[in-house]
Formats: C-alpha cells, sequence, structure tokens
C-alpha cells in the first residue's frame, strides 16, 4: 500500500464527510496498492474507512499472494460478493462509491442497505491523483526521456525528403 497516497485519501474523505470509499477502478487501486488487477467484467473493490480499515475484495480467479499492505477478502464468482462487501460496511453511515463501479453491483449494494447514503466518492481520489508526487513525476520524466530517444531511432527510419 502506498501509505502517503492512502493517507492523503483519508483526510479528503474526512474534509468531505465521507467516512467510508468503495474503489473499483483499477487503475485508482493500482495508485493506492501498486498493483495492477484487471478484473475484467468480474467485481473488484478496494473498500476504505476513515478509522483506517482497508480491504481488498477479490475474485479466487485472480491470485494475488504477495502482502500489498491490505487485507484480502476472497470470493468466487458463485460467491454473492457485494453481500460480503456489505457485512464489512457500516449501514450508518453515507458510502463513497466509484464513478466507475457497474450499477449492477451499486444497485444491489443499496439494496442490502450497506450505507445510510450513496455519494460519487470519485472526486476524492481523482483530485488527489491531479497533483503527482515526487515518485510520480520521476517515472514520468524518464517515460519522457525514453520517449524521446525512440523518436530519434524513429527519425532514422524516414526517407530523405520526408
Amino acid at each position: 500500500m502506498k501509505i502517503d497516497r492512502l493517507n492523503k485519501v483519508l483526510e479528503k474523505m474526512k474534509s468531505q464527510n465521507i467516512p467510508q470509499l468503495i474503489v473499483s477502478d483499477p487503475s485508482s487501486i493500482f495508485y493506492l496498492t501498486g498493483r495492477w488487477i484487471h478484473p475484467g467484467e468480474r467485481l473488484l473493490v478496494l473498500y476504505l474507512n476513515i478509522n483506517g480499515d482497508r480491504k481488498l475484495f477479490i475474485n479466487e480467479l485472480f491470485p494475488l499472494t504477495e502482502d500489498i499492505g491490505v487485507e484480502k477478502i476472497w470470493f468466487k464468482d458463485t460467491d454473492d460478493a457485494v453481500k460480503i462487501i456489505s457485512k464489512y460496511t457500516d449501514k450508518t453511515l453515507p458510502i463513497g462509491i466509484d464513478k466507475d463501479w457497474p450499477a449492477r453491483f451499486l444497485l444491489r449494494l443499496m439494496g442490502l442497505k450497506a450505507g445510510s447514503s450513496f455519494v460519487n466518492g470519485s472526486e476524492i481520489i481523482d483530485r488527489i491523483r491531479m497533483c503527482k508526487d515526487d515518485s510520480e513525476k520521476k517515472l514520468m520524466i524518464e517515460a519522457s526521456r525514453i520517449n524521446d530517444e525512440a523518436m530519434d531511432e524513429l527519425i532514422k527510419f524516414i526517407p530523405e525528403g520526408y
């Protein structure tokens, strides 16, 4: 888990009165955990709350053996994964929901009354991701350098006059 990024998210959650957050966007999960997981149409959720509780709800089809700093809650295709998530949410508090989470999962969570209300929580991570930290800046500079080298090599293959 990228603790500095997680702490920024938790602070933003507090300031926006969103005590729990469901993150489903794989790129946002990668941003916070450092691990890419491509779930396809299957459910994948990182659950966070301002008390520091964090859980990754992940299908057994996606083996993740390394410790990424978050408790993993495993489920199968035949399980009601949304019901499993609802067992860990605080039903008396609002839940921020990632804008990318499919309606079939959200509607089920709402039907289970897993929170007191449901709000768009995407702005929390979206805003934080807009401001690059030092490691991101370093990676962007390196990627740009590699791109420049590739372009220099490509130019050599272009015939004279083009």
